[in-house]
């Protein structure tokens, strides 16, 4: 199979990553021993990829912010509910009250 070289140069950080499907997998080593200008931008991807402990450190951060967004998002919501039902309340309070004092008076 020829694939080009722009196409494995966007493959190569999911290959690196080891998040790229099997056939993809396959495809890129099979680029790979066949270029020397990919494999070479192989190489140097990798060397310059981020150590596993700042991967790990990336990904519990990550981890910290998705639970704060969720806390955030309750929040959020609770807030919503609260100013509707405070509204409905403000608005069920003026009718009665021009119920009350001015009346309804039906055709």
């Amino acid at each position: 199979m020829d694939i080009s070289c722009k196409i494995i140069e966007d493959l190569l950080p999911l290959y690196i990553d080891g998040v790229c499907s099997e056939e993809s997998k396959e495809v890129v080593e099979e680029h790979l021993s066949e270029c020397s200008r990919c494999e070479d931008m192989f190489r140097q991807m990798k060397s310059t990829c981020l150590p596993k402990q700042d991967v790990d450190v990336n990904l519990n951060e990550a981890e910290a912010l998705r639970d704060l967004s969720k806390k955030w998002n309750r929040k959020l919501l609770g807030a919503m509910i609260k100013g509707v039902i405070s509204t409905l309340l403000l608005v069920g309070g003026m009718l009665l009250i021009i119920y009350i004092f001015i009346g309804f008076k039906g055709a």
